[in-house]
């Protein structure tokens, strides 16, 4: 029997072949930085510019969601679909509240619905502008940033005004909306579609 402290790993044979040859590359490609959201990262194996080979990473994103709502209730799980995409919110919360409502076999009145498609409309549109603004930003062009933001933030008030928050509004409740519409909901939509 050989005393492994008496060998050295330069003593082994190794058969493999080498992971790169002479004029290969392996680099990173993303994720940029820890708070970019929807991140990617793909390790690429390079030689000069040709592409010889690629690994996907993925699941930057995943929060165990899945695991949390195994031990809520469909009401107390609610706010957590917010929080997976604060960007586009009330389009999750949406989602959700419908899905459970399905299940549920409840149907929301229609006054409710109205209030719903309003609030995701303008939340598509947020997150839209959103979207264009930083893709402008990335090859360059700054003003577009500013005008998305400044459209965006239109909508960001209509959202406090409604239910206190701009991002995480958690609007919807299973059967219904949170609240009713504040007075002047339909002077400041009407507002912000003219703009």
């Amino acid at each position: 029997m050989t005393d492994p402290n008496s060998i050295s790993p330069l003593d082994l044979d190794t058969p493999e072949k080498p992971f790169l040859d002479a004029n290969e590359l392996v680099i990173n490609m993303g994720p940029q930085h820890p708070a970019t959201h929807g991140v990617l990262r793909v390790i690429l194996k390079l030689d000069g510019e040709k592409v010889l080979g690629t690994e996907c990473v993925i699941g930057y994103l995943h929060r165990g969601v899945e695991k949390i709502a195994e031990n809520r209730t469909y009401t107390m799980f609610n706010p957590y679909v917010d929080r997976m995409d604060y960007v586009a919110a009330v389009s999750n919360g949406l989602g959700y509240c419908e899905a459970v409502e399905k299940l549920l076999n409840i149907e929301a009145p229609p006054r409710a619905n109205y209030i719903r498609v309003i609030l995701t409309e303008l939340n598509r549109i947020a997150s839209h502008q959103l979207w264009l603004g930083t893709h402008a930003l990335d090859i360059g062009a700054i003003t577009p940033l500013f005008y998305t933001f400044r459209d965006r933030e239109e909508i960001l008030k209509i959202f406090e005004k409604y239910c206190g928050a701009r991002l995480t509004t958690h609007a919807f409740r299973i059967g219904g909306c949170l609240y009713e519409a504040y007075d002047g909901f339909e002077r400041d939509v009407k507002k912000f579609v003219e703009f």
